[in-house]
Order: structure tokens, then C-alpha cells, then sequence
């Protein structure tokens, strides 16, 4: 079995977090990227390979749970369970973050989740209560947080604010990764009221 530290894993990586998969391969990383297009996971996979790194596409809906878990255990069997997993999961697939978890958990494994969410969960009159951290707690898996937040420009009084790039995004969550942060925000999440 493949040393975890070599394998990381990225849930949706073939789109706002593109740029992170072809980064962490690169890195030498064997990634494996869970997407549902395999046309861009073929893409991703060749342009990784130009300058030689490692992604093996996994083209699964991590909304179908059965399938997501196939498929994770197919990869653990080909590269050993990852030691760094980044994951962007939409709501409409609410199976799939537990899913994921379970499966972590299950490996028994030293791993890091990164796991990306939208500005929604630092809106000042939501309940902040963490699901995530207390899923995890007890277990080996060391959990970061990067929220994506917005971007402000222009003057005092003049200003707009627009959502993050995808570049924006892919070099946030890097630096979140490399730092190893608990929790991380890209761009900004204050003032709320100044959200797009």
C-alpha cells in the first residue's frame, strides 16, 4: 500500500479548485480528483502529466453515495488512503460530506480534511455551531476550515464587491493548506452587509 502522505484527494476538483489539483500534483502528489465530468478529468489528468505530475481521475457524483463509496475504496486499494483531502461539497449533496468522513475515519489513518466552504457559514445571525468538528472528534483526522469570502474594490464610499475567481479561490486554499491554519478566509467576510 502507497504512504499517505503521497496521495491527496480533492472532491470537486475539476472547477473552482482546478488549480489546486494540478498544484498539489506538481507537488508530487499522486492526486486523486473526484469529479462527475470525465472529459475535464482527462483534461486535468493530461495537462498534470505535461509537467509531470500524478492525477488519477475518479468520475463519480459524490451525490450518489453508493457510487462515492466504490470509488473510495477502489482508490484506497490502488494508492492507500490519502493524507491530505480537499474538499468542496455543494448542499445539494448532503450525503456526501458524511460519506467522505465515515470512510476517513474507517481508514484509520493520520489524515488533514480541507474542507472549503461558502461565506454563508460566517453570516454574524447564523448559528455557527460545527457538525463537522465534533463528526471528527476522537478521530486521527485533523480538520482546516477555509471559508470563501468576497472581494471589495475601489475607494471608501465608492466601493463594489464581487465574488472570488477561481484563481482567487485555488490560491487561497493553498496558502491554507501550506499554513495549516484551523481556519482560513479567503478574500473577506466583513463587512457582511457588503456581500455581492
Amino acid at each position: 500500500m502507497a504512504d499517505p502522505s503521497s496521495h491527496a484527494l480533492v472532491v470537486g476538483g475539476t472547477g473552482m479548485l482546478y488549480d489546486v489539483s494540478l498544484n498539489l500534483a506538481a507537488r508530487g502528489y499522486a492526486t486523486s480528483v473526484i469529479a462527475r465530468d470525465p472529459v475535464r478529468l482527462e483534461e486535468l489528468r493530461a495537462r498534470a502529466a505535461a509537467v509531470g505530475g500524478r492525477i488519477e481521475p475518479m468520475p463519480v457524483d459524490y451525490g450518489e453515495t453508493g457510487s462515492l463509496e466504490v470509488a473510495l475504496r477502489e482508490r484506497r486499494d490502488l494508492l492507500g488512503p490519502p493524507g491530505l483531502v480537499v474538499a468542496w461539497v455543494h448542499g445539494s449533496a448532503p450525503t456526501a460530506l458524511p460519506t467522505l468522513v465515515r470512510w476517513l475515519r474507517e481508514e484509520q489513518t493520520a489524515a488533514r480534511l480541507v474542507h472549503v466552504v461558502g461565506s454563508a457559514v460566517a453570516d454574524p445571525s447564523a448559528d455557527s455551531a460545527d457538525e463537522l468538528t465534533s463528526k471528527l472528534s476522537g478521530s486521527s483526522i485533523r480538520l482546516q476550515t477555509v471559508i470563501l469570502g468576497f472581494v471589495l474594490e475601489g475607494e471608501a464610499g465608492t466601493q463594489r464587491s464581487r465574488w472570488l475567481t477561481d484563481r482567487e479561490i485555488s490560491a487561497g486554499v493553498l496558502r491554507a493548506i501550506d499554513s495549516g491554519s484551523p481556519r482560513s478566509i479567503v478574500g473577506q467576510v466583513e463587512p457582511w452587509h457588503l456581500r455581492p
